[in-house]
This record gives structure tokens, sequence and C-alpha cells, in this order.
């Protein structure tokens, strides 16, 4: 069981998310009714999920990242915003 950071998760060994992403978009292309940039973006998902199932199974966290803790600098988390 380990603590890893997201950047491990998609760029290291282990999981490899980025990777295996790119791997199976230069092996099998990508369907015509797709562009280049939403197909990569559906194919990260897609990894992403496989690494999450791997993680689970290992029982592997992510290190860094809590619940009450925003991922993302556009969310904000104020209890009092709309009053």
């Amino acid at each position: 069981m380990a603590q890893i950071t997201v950047e491990e998760v998609y760029n290291g060994t282990k999981y490899a998310v980025m990777s295996s992403a790119v791997a199976e978009y230069l092996k099998n292309g990508r369907p015509a009714e797709y562009d280049e940039q939403t197909w990569m973006d559906m194919l990260l998902v897609k990894h992403a999920l496989i690494a999450a199932e791997k993680m689970k199974i290992e029982g592997d966290s992510i290190s860094g990242m809590t619940d009450c803790e925003s991922s993302s600098s556009y969310v904000r988390w104020d209890e009092n915003e709309n009053t």
C-alpha cells in the first residue's frame, strides 16, 4: 500500500495513464466522428478509471488531496457564498 501523487499516476511507471492512453491512440487511431482532442480526453478517462481500479485492488491512495480541498483552482469551497 502506498500513497502516490496524481502526477505519478499519470506519468509514473506503475499506473502510466498518460503513456497508456497515447499508446492506445497511436495503435488504434480514433473514430472519424471524434476530433483528436476529444478522443484523447476519452482515452485519458478510460485509463484513469483502469488505474483507479488497480489502485483500489493494491490499496494505494492519492497523497496530498483531501475531500475538503478542491483539485481545481476554479472551484471555491465557500460555505457563505450564497448569503
